[in-house]
């Protein structure tokens, strides 16, 4: 009953709809599409809660407000790891297996966090279950503002650290841990089977290189599809990480960073493996992410490279490309705009749109 009633009220959520933001054309110096490409002097045209077309030549239909935006627009950052919202809600320190649990059911849209996540550009966030037991359950992707989830159920929790273990209860060792979640393979059902079948993609939580070999392991072993968080210098295994196919989320980056640590993630670009950012909230602020992101850029990290990696191969990972993390027609109308280069610490959020509405930013 418990389970019911709450994934009831997560589906209500879901399919909430409020009224369609009123259309918009935004005139830019630059718009950064998320794949790579700038175009210099275009428009995007917001309608209906999608981005209805874009480029240099536009034809803006009459009476749609027109605004001119002397900066950058983007598509919204995309913060794949983290407990926006629901810190204290997801734990369960009496059960190592919980595979069905869906930490979508603590997802509280109005929690003052999401505002701090809208300032900072933030427009999508992947909420992650507590990292404990081997199987933690699934997670979540939610819009920062709008009452919006994109799929309650994006990737299976799966923990290889020690992060994971208890000393009353099973399991008590890395080795049994392994064990525990070979035997939940062996006969699959429900979102495990689902990870299985290919259906449902992996969250592996890792710490060191031989949480990574464990994960490289078992992930070939059971043919399981995903991503790695938590190894910050998990591109000093790039080779093996490249074969596994999986995707990498890097764990957030903090000021004072080791450069060892910010040369790995160039290591990630330099091999080809999808990569992502995670947060890590509410213990770091929303604006840390791009923080470190820029930090890796000053390392070398090729800029149009780390910006996909905070967009659209992020939406890759999570699974909603086809919604969010460009600036393509169709799309969901996630916009930042940004008072000049997004990766220059210097350039502020002067404006955030989420489904087409204005979530932060004063009318120009």
């Amino acid at each position: 009953m418990f389970f019911a009633a709450f994934t009831l009220c997560a589906a209500a959520l879901s399919a909430q709809t409020e009224a369609p933001a009123r259309p918009v054309a935004i005139r830019a110096d630059k718009v950064w599409l998320g794949d790579g490409r700038v175009l210099e002097n275009a428009t995007v045209l917001l309608r209906n809660g999608r981005i209805e077309d874009v480029g240099a030549k536009v034809d803006v239909p009459a009476g749609v407000e027109t605004i001119e935006h002397k900066g950058t627009l983007t598509a919204g950052l995309i913060a794949l790891h983290g407990a926006t919202g629901e810190a204290s809600a997801t734990r369960d320190d009496a059960r190592a297996a919980l595979p069905e649990g869906k930490v979508a059911l603590a997802f509280d849209p109005d929690h003052y966090e999401f505002e701090d996540a809208r300032i900072a550009g933030v427009t999508t966030l992947v909420i992650t279950p507590a990292i404990e037991g081997v199987c933690a359950g699934s997670s979540a992707v939610v819009k920062s503002a709008g009452h919006r989830m994109l799929s309650d159920e994006a990737q299976l929790s799966l923990v290889f650290t020690a992060a994971g273990l208890s000393f009353n209860r099973e399991p008590t060792s890395l080795g049994g841990a392994v064990a525990m979640l070979d035997q939940m393979f062996a006969k699959p059902v429900g979102a495990v089977e689902r990870a299985a079948q290919g259906k449902l993609p992996c969250l592996f939580e890792a710490t060191t290189r031989q949480d990574v070999q464990r994960v490289l392991d078992f992930a070939k072993r059971h043919s399981l599809s995903g991503a790695i968080h938590g190894v910050g210098l998990a591109g000093e295994m790039a080779d093996e990480i490249k074969e596994s196919k999986l995707a990498v989320i890097v764990p957030v980056l903090s000021i004072g960073e080791e450069r060892r640590n910010l040369r790995a993630v160039g290591a990630l670009a330099k091999a080809g493996i999808v990569f992502g950012f995670g947060l890590d909230s509410p213990w770091n602020h929303p604006a840390q992410m791009r923080l470190g992101v820029a930090m890796c850029v000053r390392e070398g990290l090729d800029p149009q490279t780390a910006w996909t990696a905070l967009t659209s191969n992020a939406a890759r990972i999570a699974g909603v490309a086809d919604r969010v993390g460009r600036i393509d027609r169709g799309l969901d109308a996630d916009i930042v705009l940004w008072s000049g280069d997004p990766l220059d610490l210097g350039s502020q959020v002067t404006a955030v749109y989420v489904d087409g509405a204005r979530v932060f930013g004063a009318k120009p």
